[in-house]
């Protein structure tokens, strides 16, 4: 074999094992590819794999009520589903979130003609103030509560969120949970209760409370029944122009021996001149009964009391003292100071001067004597 051959053939040896060693090289990039290709594809599934985890452990804890996890959930689905972000927000917002119910809020704020979703964020917003501590919105969200005003009825929340208000001596709040005491709509209604929040609302001054203190003494529900502590009440809420009161205070002395009619008479009057139309009828049928001449004279008793109270200037227990001064009566006042004068409400020059002028219209039987505190008592 020639040196050419030979040279040839190693040439050509090398060749096959730089192609070998070539094809050996691409194989196994190849190869590495393939297992990386393998390797992507096994870690994306595990991430997802792991994120389908870790949306399933969140989407417990969130039905169990962790709000931080719920937030999180509904803050997601705001970017690519707002029915879903409604859902957790409105969850939130339900477990007292004030994030959840700014986010219910907002969102159906951006649905402004949808009126289910406005009267959804119109309850939020109330919840907002009553978490706030406004006790009217307190007493609002309650309302809301009890009618199912863009959320769903709820009698025991709407009583808790009543007496968190009742405890911030909110008024309206505490005749609402007497009230409650007696509604058909009280699943379990307990009309002695209502004397409690009565006296409450009462003890603080309020007029109405005080009438519906005076009518449990009156009908003995939750109290004894009592005649005159049923009028002390009902007479206190009267001095502060309560109409409805008047007629009550009235009503509750028709037909009572001696002088009843009399003084049912004075607080009709009263009553009717202050807008409670049922007392004109009432007022009538007494004024028949006891006769004109009595009428005059009892209108002319009334009419400076009707000065003082439209005036705002009726102290306490004035008119009760005058009533049992006059009619020799017996409602018992709370002893904690020492009595005042018996009728100062009478004793006002310009009360007295009307008084006067109406007095000498009536009967010379029937005058009263406005000059000092002793008052004639009218016949009849």
């Amino acid at each position: 074999m020639s040196i050419v051959g030979i040279a040839i053939g190693a040439t050509g040896l090398s060749l096959i094992l730089v192609f070998l060693w070539m094809l050996s090289l691409s194989l196994r990039k190849k190869r590495l590819e393939q297992e990386k290709r393998e390797a992507e594809i096994a870690y994306r599934k595990a991430l997802e794999k792991s994120r389908l985890q870790e949306h399933k452990e969140r989407l417990r804890q969130a039905e169990e009520g962790h709000v931080p996890t719920i937030l999180f959930l509904a803050k997601e689905a705001e970017r690519k589903n707002i029915k879903e972000a409604l859902y957790w927000y409105e969850k939130a917002a339900q477990l007292d979130s004030i994030n959840g119910m700014y986010g219910v809020v907002r969102i159906s704020e951006r649905s402004r003609e949808d009126m289910v979703l406005k009267e959804r964020a119109r309850f939020w917003q109330i919840s907002i103030a009553a978490h706030e501590g406004k006790s009217a919105s307190k007493f609002e969200l309650a309302m809301a509560l009890l009618k199912g005003l863009g959320t769903d009825v709820n009698h025991e929340k709407a009583m808790k969120v009543l007496e968190q208000a009742a405890a911030d001596l909110h008024i309206p709040s505490i005749l609402f949970l007497g009230d409650w005491c007696f509604s058909p709509e009280n699943p379990s209604p307990t009309p002695g209760d209502s004397v409690f929040w009565y006296k409450k609302a009462a003890d603080l001054n309020s007029p109405e409370g005080k009438m519906k203190l005076g009518l449990n003494y009156l009908k003995g529900i939750g109290v004894e029944k009592s005649h005159n502590k049923g009028c002390y009440w009902l007479e206190c809420a009267a001095e502060k122009g309560h109409a409805q009161a008047m007629y009550h205070a009235g009503e509750a002395w028709v037909d009572r021996k001696p002088s009843g009619n009399a003084i049912a008479y004075i607080w009709l009057f009263l009553s009717a001149h202050f807008g409670y139309e049922p007392a004109k009828a009432l007022r009538d049928k007494v004024g028949g009964d006891i006769g004109v001449d009595s009428v005059v004279g009892l209108q002319s008793l009334a009419k400076p009391l009707l000065k003082k109270i439209s005036s705002g200037t009726v102290s306490k227990h004035s008119i009760i003292r005058a009533l049992n001064k006059l009619y020799k009566r017996n409602i018992e006042l709370p002893k904690k100071r020492k009595e005042a004068q018996v009728d100062d409400f009478i004793m006002d020059s310009d009360s007295n001067e009307d008084a006067s002028k109406d007095n000498e219209k009536a009967p010379n039987s029937m005058r009263m004597d406005f000059s000092s505190t002793t008052m004639d008592k009218p016949q009849g």
